[in-house]
Parts: structure tokens; sequence; C-alpha cells
């Protein structure tokens, strides 16, 4: 953060009630919604843990908050030390009556406020697409209802925002057939008329990620389809602040050979420099996940259509995630390793130089062999050297932990840890560094149904502070 808003929020912290903190236990993770009366607190996301810590949001549905009961848009700030700024349980944003879930948007702006994006039914029976400012004192600034971006009948799904360069925020999301963009000022007005639509006769287009680039720009992504069985395609675009489309009418196809996993979205790294890392995985001609880093003027860094993960033709992948390094412009990718039946599964890395070219082997290294359990929601953060991987391993229902590591440039385990130890269903995990730790979260029905969960891990795997 700037420093006035490091200032904002520093004084937060001292003047504050403030609850827990990291725990050296895995066995006793920080929870941060924890509601054992049949609430369900699921789909976390974080954003910015850098010296004064960051934000976590969730969907929690309370059957004991006031009618309409459904799940509700939470969040929490964070120190870095992991006490919460806020009452335990954390701050309603808008209290839904959605009966289920989808992806939504986080980030925070240069004055430490934190923005949410949402579906929202508290404007009719049609989900509409809202907008949350929230100050770091947990107030709303754009109003209790925020900035509704959509009024109509379309079928509205998945959106995102992000904090630009030059102070405003972009929120995009998909509208039928069409993705969307809108800018908005730091008041919340649009700046763009009716926004930047993407569409393309007799396709499907579906919002996947969207990040701040460079100069006040966004790059944006998207999946094209003709509807179910149909292939599907990663496409990318970058918008400037005035809404020009810079890198084309065309926009980027990331790759041409084979289909990404129906109902698989995705998302991608911003470089810093202007540019994108993107992974993803394709199921035909076989399951195989792959990389490209896109530049800053939608040049392709890596070859045409990605560099694939491992030359293995034995095995197949799913599920990659990347971090990037934009210090030496490398690309770190783990995914879970799967044998031909997909029976068995590991944890796999590769590491790639500026070109694309694979720096851990051709079929990259195995930091988990093939086993008998289940290794889910690979999730890897770039640490100073070389990178933090964490995984969900499961070894049946109700009994999963978490696991991490962190691995150094040349491919090593510099250490390991068990992250959580108490066996019970965890998923949608994901993970912030700072300052050489990392920083994770997820969802966990330890108490019964499910909860909000957090660890932080040092540089050395060990837990707490």
């Amino acid at each position: 953060m700037r420093r006035y808003a490091a200032a904002a929020v520093l004084f937060l912290t001292l003047s504050s009630p403030m609850w827990a903190q990291w725990s050296s236990d895995p066995s006793k993770n920080l929870p941060l919604a924890d509601n054992n009366n049949g609430s369900d607190q699921v789909q976390p996301k974080v954003v910015r843990f850098g010296a004064y810590g960051g934000y976590v949001s969730w969907f929690d549905a309370n059957p004991q908050s006031p009618p309409p009961v459904g799940y509700s848009v939470y969040y929490q700030s964070l120190t870095e030390y992991g006490y919460e700024r806020y009452r335990h349980g954390g701050v309603e944003v808008a209290n839904l009556s959605n009966s289920s879930t989808e992806d939504y948007g986080l980030d925070v702006d240069h004055q430490g406020n934190a923005l949410l994006a949402f579906l929202d039914t508290r404007e009719g029976d049609n989900q509409q697409v809202t907008a949350a400012k929230m100050s770091p004192y947990g107030q709303p600034l754009w109003g209790t209802l925020g900035v509704q971006l959509t009024n109509d009948s379309a079928s509205h799904a998945a959106p995102k925002i992000a904090a630009t360069t030059d102070g405003g925020i972009v929120v995009a999301w998909t509208s039928d057939t069409n993705v969307v963009a809108q800018k908005l000022n730091a008041q919340g007005q649009p700046q763009w008329g009716s926004g930047v639509v993407f569409s393309q006769a007799g396709y499907d287009f579906l919002l996947a990620d969207l990040h701040a680039a460079d100069n006040g720009s966004v790059v944006i992504s998207w999946v094209r389809n003709k509807g179910f069985g149909s292939n599907n395609i990663l496409f990318a675009n970058k918008i400037s602040s005035s809404a020009t489309l810079l890198w084309g009418g065309n926009n980027v196809q990331l790759f041409t050979n084979g289909s990404l996993q129906f109902g698989n979205f995705p998302y991608f790294v911003p470089d810093g420099n202007g540019g994108a890392v993107f992974a993803w995985y394709t199921n035909g001609p076989t399951l195989q996940c792959y990389a490209q880093h896109l530049l800053a003027d939608g040049t392709a860094a890596f070859p045409a259509g990605g560099s694939p993960v491992s030359a293995n033709g034995t095995n197949v992948r799913v599920s990659p995630s990347a971090g990037y390094r934009a210090s030496t412009n490398e690309v770190f990718v783990f995914w879970t390793e799967e044998d031909s039946n997909q029976i068995l599964n590991g944890v796999y890395g590769q590491k790639f130089n500026s070109t694309g070219a694979p720096q851990w082997g051709a079929d990259g290294i195995a930091f988990v062999n093939l086993g008998a359990d289940q290794q889910e929601f690979v999730t890897t953060v770039q640490a100073s050297d070389g990178a933090f991987v964490f995984w969900v391993d499961s070894v049946g229902f109700g009994d999963s932990t978490i696991q991490g590591m962190r691995v150094t440039d040349w491919g090593a385990v510099a250490c390991s840890q068990t992250v959580s130890s108490t066996p019970s269903n965890k998923a949608r995990l994901v993970a912030t560094a700072a300052g050489g730790s990392a920083a994770l979260f997820w969802q966990d029905d330890r108490i019964g149904n499910n909860g909000i969960y957090a660890q932080d891990m040092l540089s050395n795997c060990k837990l707490g502070l």
C-alpha cells in the first residue's frame, strides 16, 4: 500500500479490538468464520498481505441471520500477525438470498479500501451485478446497496473487480452470451458509457478473470464456446483507461489445439509490467497443463499455444497453479499429476525461463509421488527463493489435511510442513505471499458445517509468528 494508506490501516490496528493471531499448531488453525449453527461459510478469497496485512472475503448462509436467508457476502481485515481487525465472523457486505454461490471478485484500491463484486438479489428476483467499496474501518463507502452495474433481465455470472493504477475501478461479468466490462471512478460512477462488450455471433463468452495492468489498464480473460460439448478456448485482451482494446479487436487466443475442461475458467497472474501469466489444462487430445506469458503489448513470450509442463505421455495432469517472478521473468507451475486411469495422484512442478523453456527437466519434478491419496487444490505463490506450494491431501471423505513446502529455484525441497492436520473435508484453498512468508485460507467442515480457516507459513516452513 502507499504510505498514507498504510498509516490509515496502522491506526486501525492500534485503535480497534483484535482477536486471535496466527497459530503455531496445525491442529488449531485460525478460524475466521466458524458459526456452528448450520451455517455454510464458503469460498474464501484473499488480497494483499504486505507489511500491514490484507482482506479476506467469503459467503455465509447463516440460518439465524435476519431474512432473507441466503449466501451473504462477508469480509475481514487481518494484520500481518493474523489479528482480526473487525469483530470475529467478519463484516457483512450484503445480506443476500442467493441459494447457491458463483465466483465473485475481491481487490483492494490504493487507499486501502476493499473492493467486492458479486451477484445481488436485493433489487429483484433476477440476480444483478453489484460492486461494493468498503473502508478499512468496515464502512460501506458506496452506500448499503453498493453500485448496481446491471438492471435488466439478462443472465449474469461470475463478476470480477480490479482497482486500476489511475484510481479507477473496473468491474467485469458475463451477461447472457457476452462479457461486459465497466469502469467506475472513485465515487462509483460509470466511465465507459454502456461498457466494453466482448461478443461473437454464434459463440458464448464466459468471463474467466480480471486484473489491473499498467497505465490505468486492465487485462481480462474469458472462455469461448458454442455450448455444451463444444471446444472451450481461452482468450484475453487488455483494455486501456479510455476503453481502447490494446491487444486488438480480434483478441488474443491463448491456444488452438484442444479444449479446456467444461466449467473450467482459469485465473491468471499479473506480471507487474503490464502483461499476464496464464496456466490452464486441456481435456483433449489429453489432459495436459500449459503455461503462457503475454507481454505488455500482447505478444506471447512462450511458444504459440503455450508451453506444456511435462512431456510424459503416460500420465495425465490437471488443475495447474502458476506463480511469476518479475526479477527473472520465470514462471513456476504446480499441478495434480495422475496416472492414465486417474486413480493415483501426485503433486508435480515445473519452472520455465523467460522464453518458456522448461528448467526442471522435460517431465518436471515429482514433489509428491503418485499414490492412493487424492492431491487437490494445488496452489502456489512466489517465495524469494523459489516458490511455496500447498495442496489438500485427501485419504477419503472427511479425512483431509493441508500440506505445504517451499521449493528452491533448482527444484529442491527446502522445507515442508503439515499446515492443517485436523481431519475434515477441506476445499477452495487460496494463498498469498509477502515478506518471505505465505498465508493460506480455505473452507473446512471440522465443526460439522463449513467454516473459513487461515494459517501462515514462514520461509522455514514453521507456522505462527
